[in-house]
Order: C-alpha cells, then sequence, then structure tokens
C-alpha cells in the first residue's frame, strides 16, 4: 500500500477511496471490475460520478480478447446506442508514456463522412468523429479549448476522451483500465494539470466519458524519500512501455469500435480506415 502522502499523485479514484464510501465487485472473464459511485461534496476531491475499474492481468499473462469484451461491456453502460459520437485522443505522441490517446484514436472506426452513403443506412451506423488534440506546448491551445470548439460545431451527443494516467499504487501500474463520466483534467495525476474536459467546461452541454491507463508512477510511491536526492518529485514508467502502450491502445480502440459501431466487423473496421 502507498504512503497516503502521496496518494493524491494518482488519477484513479479508487486509490483515493476511504472509509464510508461504497463499491460493488464483480467479475467478467476471471477480470475484476470495481464500480464507485461518488456523491457531491465528497471528501476526495473528485467530481461526484461513477468510476469504474478493470483490473487486468500481467503484460506475459494477458488475454486480449478477453479484456476487449469486458471493457466493451463496461462502456455499453456509459455511451448510449444511438447518437453522435467524438472521439478524443490525448496527450503526446512524441512522449511514449503519453501516447495512449493518440496511438488508441488512431485506431477507431471514423463514420461522420460515410454519413450520406447508403451502407451507413442499410447497416445502422452512427455518426463517429475522431480527432487527436496535441498538447499544449505543440498547438498553444489547450485541449479543453479545441474540444469545445469542435463540439460546439458538431453538436455530439457524447465526448470520449482517451488519455495516460498515473498511479500511486504499483501493481495498478500498466494493470487497470478506467472509465468514468465525469470527464478528466489531463496531466493532474503528475501534478500538470491542465483545463478540465467536461460537461462543464465544453459548453454545448454533451456529456463525457474519459477512459485511460495509469502509465507513470510517482518515484516516492515505490521507494518513500528517495525523491530527495534527486532533488525533486520523479515519475517512473514500465520497463515494457512501449509494448505496454500498444497492448492498450488495441484494447481501447477494439472496445470501443465493438459499441461505437457493432454492425461492423474488425475486418470491415479496419478496412474503413485507409
Amino acid at each position: 500500500m502507498t504512503n497516503n502522502s502521496h496518494m493524491n499523485r494518482t488519477d484513479l479514484a479508487l486509490e483515493l477511496i476511504k472509509d464510508g464510501i461504497s463499491r460493488k465487485e464483480r467479475r467478467i472473464h476471471g477480470l475484476l471490475l470495481t464500480e464507485t459511485e461518488l456523491p457531491e461534496s465528497n471528501a476526495l476531491g473528485k467530481p461526484a460520478g461513477i468510476y469504474t475499474t478493470l483490473h487486468c492481468d500481467s503484460h506475459l499473462e494477458y488475454d486480449e480478447d478477453a479484456e476487449v469484451d469486458a471493457l466493451s461491456r463496461v462502456l455499453a453502460a456509459f455511451i448510449p446506442e444511438k447518437g453522435r459520437i467524438l472521439v478524443a485522443g490525448l496527450g503526446n505522441a512524441n512522449i511514449t508514456p503519453d501516447s495512449l490517446g493518440v496511438r488508441a484514436a488512431s485506431k477507431i472506426a471514423a463514420t461522420a463522412h460515410l454519413s450520406q452513403s447508403e451502407e451507413f443506412t442499410e447497416l445502422g451506423m452512427r455518426e463517429v468523429f475522431v480527432v487527436e488534440t496535441g498538447v499544449l506546448a505543440q498547438t498553444g491551445m489547450e485541449s479543453s479549448r479545441q474540444l469545445g470548439f469542435i463540439a460546439d460545431g458538431i453538436k455530439p451527443d457524447m465526448v470520449v476522451v482517451i488519455d495516460s494516467l498515473a498511479c500511486a499504487e504499483p501493481e495498478r501500474l500498466a494493470r487497470t483500465i478506467q472509465v468514468t463520466n465525469t470527464g478528466i483534467a489531463p496531466g493532474s495525476g503528475v501534478g500538470n494539470s491542465r483545463q478540465e474536459i467536461s460537461k462543464r467546461t465544453l459548453g454545448c452541454g454533451c456529456e463525457v466519458v474519459a477512459l485511460g491507463v495509469p502509465t507513470v508512477i510517482d518515484l516516492s510511491s515505490i521507494c518513500p524519500g528517495i525523491t530527495d536526492s534527486f532533488g525533486g518529485e520523479a515519475m517512473v514508467v514500465p520497463r515494457d512501455i512501449d509494448s505496454v502502450i500498444n497492448r492498450f491502445a488495441k484494447v481501447i480502440s477494439r472496445a470501443l469500435n465493438r459499441v461505437l459501431v457493432p454492425t461492423l466487423t474488425e475486418e470491415e473496421i479496419e478496412k474503413l480506415r485507409f
């Protein structure tokens, strides 16, 4: 268990839960699923809403199809069957631990440009838009502001954002997928919080679902006190971070595609992307 003094350097609600806040647990394909609903004015400093955590197996043991199926069932509870969806991949493609959102978004089937075709209607598809926001240093613009402009133009029924997260407990690093209907403050887990992306801040009134995987952990969460030797706080990533990012980008994109375009096979989706 992590030292409590460092527990605020995490994006995972589950790591902050105190006594008095209930949680529900169940298993899908052997994978543990934990659901917590935080009330207004909770003591965790997290927005009120539902936080669902899927506990995955290690990189050497995991069953990709099982994780995809479990995550798609989780997402189906958050994303309506009909309506226009905007998927946004957050993060920096040039920094591997921060590239999850970008890599996952690149594999999502965008369908909005096909909405006037006969096949679109025959297959019962919905309009899906996909964007990659980059980071402030690359664009000069907050991701929340970009998405606000885009959402104002296309009027989606829901925005789904994907991002890399931070955790405070080593056993959750690269082993956890969190899904929440509260939106996200990118970078908050590493002390570099950017403007919040939520129903409240986007301005268009659409719901925001955020999902991500912790790809970094505070060094002091592993070795308390060691950061003094480094003259500040340091973040640690898994040794096989590139494989971790590729694994979860594929799991997340496959699960999202299954929910967003259920009438298409994975082979059809692959053709659609090129």
